[in-house]
């Protein structure tokens, strides 16, 4: 008879074998769990709404301290309260998740970018707990960029679980963040758009009926228990003249402007708080003084979200000096906030500086064409809102479309589209960078390029060149150039060089072939240097790939001189455009391979090896010490050895405890405490386990 523990592991069998083969049908699995993902951003998006309040009514004694009940405060409990508010934050974000400070989205796309989407669980209860104390204390932050991360991290930690490829992986971080924006804005169409346009940045996703599984869940529940009414009231608007399309081309020029001001100031906040050498669990208290100085000013208009007075400049109900002042106290303040560590999200303080925009740039019309503008300024401060969320985050049909469901109307389509685009376009001119992708790229993470970029930008030329060169003197004749190109058969390009070796230029098939159609007439007079192309581009072998790539997308050109830094002019070798297509997809091998090991290889520990073949087998273990500072070219372990590096884990330093995965490449040395992940003949990996 069977005992109960044999009954119950019989049946943990049965289900972990039903999981893996219900696994296996892809389009199910997928849909199956982004459905589970769109619950828990539902119901984590009314949660930390009532999180929120639940601060609020702790630290004001109110869930809804509005701007007259703040200013009846005393003065000491409006600077107090948002300092407090900071102290408790601080040491969340520096001992618990770092990941959990700022506004969260560029760690999304990072992970998605770089670490095929695997992003630590605990992110998500930091994130919680950092943002509601954050928002509810009086920080100037959204809570939608909370969301993102929240539903981003638990849908990574799921497919972690459950050891997807990174492939899905991406797609359900990608159906997470969908659903934390469709949840908290009530905007499932908005939701879906922004995981495929900002955090996936792929229109092409093969997975995107997940997302939108995702985002109409999400809907659904937080209309179950938010409702299902807009946001914010719509308008009225009318088309008084088609010359005032000329003030909203201005609306969305000014709505640049404020754009990428607000986000230039937030970098700069940002670096600020990075060079304070304070401890960094206090900075987040210095946001907080400054969202109290506010506050002392008679301008708690700024503390926490925001919505109430972006529905006042709906309505038309504020002042112009009121909004001007509005626009740059909220600029600093959220800077301040998001800058020193606290946490929050920037969606929403970008909806308010386009509503006070919108309503300057329509007092500013009615002074001077008071007969051709609307009577109230509520469609302009509309129309601004999706211009400058378009402008900071480079995705404006997202913008467009979070604005349409956030307000239930389609009227003001016209201007909303027209002001938007150019919000867009003026506002790359002025910053090259989205606010979002701004702190990435000084990490060197380069996303608006794509996918191939980043991964070009990993690869040095060196590491693919060849120097089986071919050069010609620059006075070889044409008959034995031609008998010379006929024999080359494995390079694009012969290199000419003058009587000191130096490279003059390249001929390939492009300068043969004016030749071609009278050669015998040619020949006596022509020689290498009178065919050949003097311009020639080359690179060094510290380039990365990505700038090899630029130069082959910018003439028709086969193959590049690679040029001796040491001694300019020198060729040292070539490169071909097929070597730069196969070292990418080698790449995105390795990249896919790396998730699967992630994924796979859980079980595998130091000392423990799993079995290859006869033989052979697979270890992780601590790197000997022998191959300590040394990289893995100079090692030249497949060779010497015969065996393969597959990964390295290295101790984060922003976590020691925790250790991050690397991708072999040939530059990567190996440090003290590092771990590789090898497989290769038993015996060399048992002789390596024990030096």
């Amino acid at each position: 008879m069977m005992s109960v523990a044999d009954a119950r592991s019989e049946l943990a069998r049965f289900f972990r074998g039903a999981l893996r083969a219900f696994s296996t049908r892809d389009y199910s699995f997928n849909l199956l769990l982004a459905f589970f993902i769109g619950i828990i951003g539902g119901y984590g998006a009314v949660g930390f709404r009532l999180a929120i309040a639940a601060v609020q009514q702790l630290a004001f004694g109110t869930a809804e301290p509005g701007i007259n009940f703040i200013l009846g405060l005393p003065w000491y409990l409006r600077l107090a309260i948002p300092v407090v508010g900071g102290l408790i934050v601080g040491p969340i974000v520096t001992f618990i998740a770092k990941e959990a400070k700022g506004h969260g989205v560029p760690e999304v796309m990072a992970s998605v970018a770089t670490s095929g989407g695997i992003i630590r669980g605990r992110v998500a209860v930091a994130k919680v707990m950092a943002s509601a104390v954050s928002i509810g204390s009086g920080g100037s932050a959204g809570s939608e960029g909370p969301i993102v991360q929240i539903g981003s991290s638990v849908a990574s930690k799921l497919g972690q679980l459950l050891h997807v490829s990174p492939r899905r992986m991406k797609t359900f971080v990608g159906c997470g963040a969908a659903a934390g924006i469709a949840a908290t804005f009530n905007a499932p169409v908005a939701g879906m758009l922004f995981a495929v346009e900002i955090i996936l940045g792929d229109f092409g996703v093969a997975m995107l009926s997940p997302i939108i599984v995702s985002s109409v869940t999400a809907t659904a529940v937080s209309r179950a228990y938010l409702g299902s009414a807009p946001a914010f009231a719509v308008p009225g608007y009318e088309l008084v003249s088609p010359v005032e399309l000329v003030y909203y081309v201005i609306l969305g020029l000014a709505a640049a402007l404020v754009a990428v001001a607000f986000a230039r100031t937030l970098y700069a906040s940002e670096s600020f708080f990075e060079r304070v050498r304070i401890p960094d669990w206090l900075k987040p208290a210095i946001g907080g003084l400054v969202i109290g100085m506010f506050g002392l000013v008679g301008l708690p208009h700024i503390f926490g979200v925001g919505y109430e007075f972006i529905e006042e400049a709906l309505l038309g109900h504020l002042t112009l000096s009121l909004m001007l002042i509005l626009i740059a106290a909220k600029i600093i303040a959220t800077s301040a906030t998001l800058g020193s560590g606290g946490s929050g999200g920037i969606l929403a303080p970008s909806l308010f500086l386009g509503a006070m925009t919108g309503g300057v740039v329509w007092y500013a019309a009615s002074i001077v064409s008071p007969n051709i503008v609307t009577d109230n300024y509520g469609a302009y401060a509309l129309v601004g809102m999706a211009a400058v969320v378009a402008s900071a985050t480079r995705a404006p049909l997202q913008a467009i479309l979070i604005l349409f469901e956030l307000t239930g109307g389609y009227e003001v389509i016209l201007p909303l589209m027209l002001s938007s685009i150019i919000a867009v376009i003026v506002g790359h001119k002025l910053m090259e960078e989205s606010i979002y992708t701004v702190k990435l790229r000084a990490r060197g993470i380069i996303l608006r390029r794509g996918t191939e970029i980043n991964v070009l930008r990993g690869i040095k030329v060196e590491e693919v060149m060849s120097t089986n060169v071919k050069t010609v003197p620059h006075n070889l004749r044409l008959r034995p150039l031609l008998d010379l190109v006929a024999d080359t058969s494995l390079h694009a390009s012969i290199f000419v060089v003058d009587e000191e070796e130096r490279l003059i230029g390249y001929i390939s098939y492009q300068e043969i072939r004016r030749v071609l159609s009278d050669i015998e007439a040619l020949e006596p007079v022509l020689v290498a240097n009178d065919i050949a192309n003097l311009d020639p581009r080359s690179v060094g072998p510290q380039d990365t790939l990505d700038i090899a790539m630029r130069l082959f997308g910018g003439r028709n050109q086969e193959e590049l001189p690679v040029i001796d830094p040491s001694q300019p002019d020198r060729i040292m070798g070539s490169i071909h455009r097929a070597d730069v297509d196969e070292a990418y997809q080698n790449e995105i091998l390795k990249r896919d391979l790396l998730g699967s090991m992630e994924a796979s290889y859980k079980a595998i520990r130091r000392g423990l090896s799993t079995p290859l073949a006869p033989g052979y087998t697979m270890t992780e273990l601590e790197v000997p010490s022998q191959y300590v500072g040394q990289d893995l070219r100079t090692l030249d372990l497949r060779n010497r050895e015969g065996i393969e590096v597959i990964m390295i884990r290295r101790h984060d330093p922003d976590d020691p405890d925790r250790l991050v995965s690397l991708m072999p490449s040939a530059g990567l040395v190996l440090r003290h405490g590092d771990f590789i992940l090898v497989s290769g003949p038993q015996k060399v990996i048992e002789r390596l386990a024990k030096s």
